[in-house]
């Protein structure tokens, strides 16, 4: 099956002095030691998805409260003092409800120097890409306006599908439709991002029966179906035997079922 092009980053590198670091002891002093995995959770999802920026959108704090078990409000009053101290730019913030930075932004693209195309928009830049010879601006399609036949190139490869590659499209939508219909609209990228990961990572059968299980068990949400997955591919695919689907009643619950996951 093709490979996707690739945006985020599997791993990111966080500094053995964080915690000495004065703005985030300004921001564990105001928001507790909870907001450190706060912190950390926001960092994964920035390298994670588009690299070196992350929308914050209404639905953010419940997915990263929920994520870390934590309230909402932590999550709101954690970033907003992280604005206020500059670990994330203000103007970013305000301007275009972004979080990002000048570091940030420096780790990534010297992270993926040697990948053949990395989409960048630069209404979100803090620094001068010019020395990266791999970027394509999402902005306009192009490298250079008078000579982008390169970047036309790159994007080429991204339109050419294989068979399985439409098939795994064609898959995606048949799980965001039974995702949507039995737990909730996607509320953003990030868990729509999630649940493209358990589709190429466990198969579309897998994905819709673990969805029909975690409704059954009333824990509809992207974490709990994850877990399910991953548990069915540790011991083996459990049947609640004691189901009867005409009356909705379970009289057995499965060992699987018991972990929360």
């Amino acid at each position: 099956m093709a490979r996707p092009i690739k945006q985020g980053l599997d791993y990111f590198p966080l500094d053995v002095g964080f915690l000495q670091d004065v703005k985030i002891r300004r921001i564990m002093r105001a928001c507790g030691i909870q907001s450190i995995p706060v912190l950390i959770s926001l960092l994964a999802n920035i390298y994670r998805n588009d690299g070196y920026f992350l929308r914050w959108g209404n639905d953010m704090p419940f997915l990263i409260a929920d994520e870390l078990g934590v309230s909402e409000g932590a999550v709101t009053a954690t970033v907003d003092k992280a604005v206020q101290v500059d670990f994330f730019n203000a103007n970013m913030f305000q301007k275009h409800s972004v979080l990002t930075s000048e570091g940030i932004q420096h780790r990534f693209f010297d992270a993926v120097t040697r990948r053949s195309a990395v989409r960048y928009d630069a209404r979100f830049l803090l620094i001068n890409v010019s020395a990266y010879n791999n970027l394509i601006n999402a902005c306009n399609n192009s490298i250079n306006e008078d000579d982008n036949t390169q970047s036309k190139v790159k994007e080429s490869k991204v339109e050419e599908s294989s068979s399985s590659t439409k098939k795994t499209a064609a898959d995606f939508g048949k799980l965001v439709k039974s995702y949507q219909n039995n737990v909730h609209p996607i509320a953003n990228d990030i868990e729509k991002d999630k649940l493209l990961d358990l589709l190429k990572t466990y198969g579309l059968d897998a994905c819709l029966k673990a969805i029909e299980r975690a409704v059954l068990r009333g824990l509809m949400n992207i974490g709990y179906i994850g877990g399910i997955l991953r548990r069915w591919q540790e011991n083996g695919y459990d049947d609640p035997s004691g189901f009867d689907p005409d009356n909705g009643n379970h009289m057995e619950i499965s060992q699987y079922d018991k972990i929360d996951f």
